[in-house]
């Protein structure tokens, strides 16, 4: 019976089977711990993947972080510089400001002294004394004649004289002492005018206009009157005051209308339109 199985052949199959399944098994279990392992290799690559981007996040950010103090540090250097160079130009200004303004200061306190020296000539400090000598030296043969003898015509002429050979402070001084000693002259007119010439050649354009004012309102009649409303036009315009200028010399027009004074003072006018 040859076609039959025999229970060897069943046992054999059946420990054939066994043998499979525990085979089977112990192949499950390797492969369970193996992908146990597995697991835990890429868990483990997992977290090693994570460190290393923590790690690589962080170095990024310290990087950019690096970076960005950079680039505020280099823009704090180039304001720092830009502010600096500022500084030190203005500075630079501020000292050739002071220098000038003490260049100014300088001339000023010049000017100041000669403006003292001549008001103490305009209120006769010392002043009668030195004309008295110059008249005496100058064109007097008459000795110690005293100060308040002077002749009128020898001291106006000495004053006159000063003022042609442009010795302005003197011939101040004389005109001023000939005002005091003859006031009722009439040259005191011109002496008042001349003095408003010295100032105005001195190029003290307020004082001018001042002494020009003078002869206007106490000679009204003297001859001298066109020429000071002339030349206290002139003045005006020299201290840029152009409109008081204009007006002046329409005054001088209106009052002196056919004086030579008066066709200078059209012409003037005539400019400023």
């Amino acid at each position: 019976m040859a076609g039959c199985a025999t229970s060897t052949d069943v046992n054999r199959l059946e420990n054939r089977l066994d043998s499979l399944y525990a085979r089977n098994q112990s192949l499950e279990k390797k492969l369970e711990k193996q992908i146990r392992q597995l697991n835990d290799l890429i868990e483990k690559r997992k977290s090693q993947d994570n460190r290393l981007q923590n790690l690589y996040a962080g170095q990024d950010a310290e990087f950019y972080q690096v970076k960005n103090e950079v680039r505020e540090l280099s823009g704090r250097f180039e304001e720092i510089e830009h502010h600096t160079s500022r500084e030190i130009k203005n500075m630079s200004e501020t000292l050739d400001a002071n220098r000038q303004k003490l260049v100014s200061l300088s001339e000023s306190v010049e000017l100041n002294d000669t403006r003292i020296s001549r008001l103490a000539a305009y209120l006769g400090i010392d002043s009668g004394e030195k004309i008295a000598a110059a008249v005496k030296s100058g064109s007097s043969d008459d000795g110690d004649t005293p100060e308040a003898d002077l002749p009128e015509d020898r001291l106006y002429g000495f004053a006159k004289k000063s003022f042609d050979q442009q010795n302005y402070e003197t011939a101040r001084d004389a005109f001023e002492k000939f005002i005091e000693t003859y006031p009722d002259s009439d040259k005191a007119d011109n002496a008042r005018f001349w003095i408003g010439e010295v100032y105005y050649n001195e190029e003290w354009f307020e004082k001018a206009i001042l002494e020009y004012q003078e002869v206007i309102d106490n000679y009204p009649e003297g001859n001298k009157v066109p020429a000071a409303y002339l030349k206290q036009g002139i003045a005006f315009q020299n201290l840029g005051e152009t409109g008081n200028a204009k007006l002046v010399f329409k005054e001088l027009v209106r009052k002196f209308p056919d004086a030579t004074e008066a066709d200078v003072a059209r012409k003037k006018i005539d400019g400023m339109n």
